[in-house]
């Protein structure tokens, strides 16, 4: 494969795709992940749970701000992307 892009991502997790969905708007963007697929390993099993107060002082922190998006998905999706599931 040969191109160029404005930015190039190492990884797939959700730094990664986070920063790519970010900057692709306004940029070119390629994301390299050694993985079959995007959001193995840690990301692929955070994703299965949402608990607010999780983590130190800066996860608690970005969950809390992350929260408005997941419960009103505007521009994402038409309801909520969080289910009970039985935890605190």
């Amino acid at each position: 494969m040969t191109g160029t892009s404005d930015f190039l991502i190492v990884g797939g997790g959700i730094a990664g795709a986070g920063a790519a969905a970010r900057l692709a708007p306004d940029a070119s963007v390629t994301v390299l992940e050694m993985e079959d697929a995007l959001g193995r390993h840690a990301t692929g099993r955070s994703a299965a749970i949402y608990i607010r107060n999780y983590g130190n002082a800066t996860l608690r922190a970005l969950n809390a701000a992350s929260e408005p998006v997941l419960t009103s998905p505007e521009g994402i999706c038409e309801e909520s992307l969080l289910s009970p599931r039985g935890e605190c």
